[in-house]
């Protein structure tokens, strides 16, 4: 995981539709493996790799910590923390823990 670039949007997609993880290149896992893809894979792929480049540096971090604060302080925010973070990170937990 140190040594080799991740992968590309492009190359999940193409290991989704093509990879040699099932032995068929068409069939019912093959089609469960790519919407697993369209639905699982790339979504949390691109969330992690966002994450990722503001974790980089402080020059990121600390601007997007502010906005994110002051977001949650507005009502909309507050909204949005209640009816939609919150209940997709309590899912992604139930999920992965």
């Amino acid at each position: 995981m140190l040594t080799e670039p991740p992968a590309s949007a492009a190359q999940l997609a193409a290991y989704a539709w093509r990879g040699g993880w099932t032995g068929g290149v068409d069939g019912p896992v093959r089609r469960l493996g790519v919407w697993w893809h369209r639905l699982v894979g790339l979504p949390v792929t691109v969330v992690c790799r966002y994450v990722e480049w503001v974790a980089q540096r402080p020059g990121r971090a600390v601007p997007v910590y502010v906005l994110w604060r002051l977001f949650v302080l507005t009502t909309a925010g507050q909204w949005a923390m209640e009816h939609l973070i919150r209940p997709v990170l309590g899912l992604a937990a139930w999920v992965l823990l």
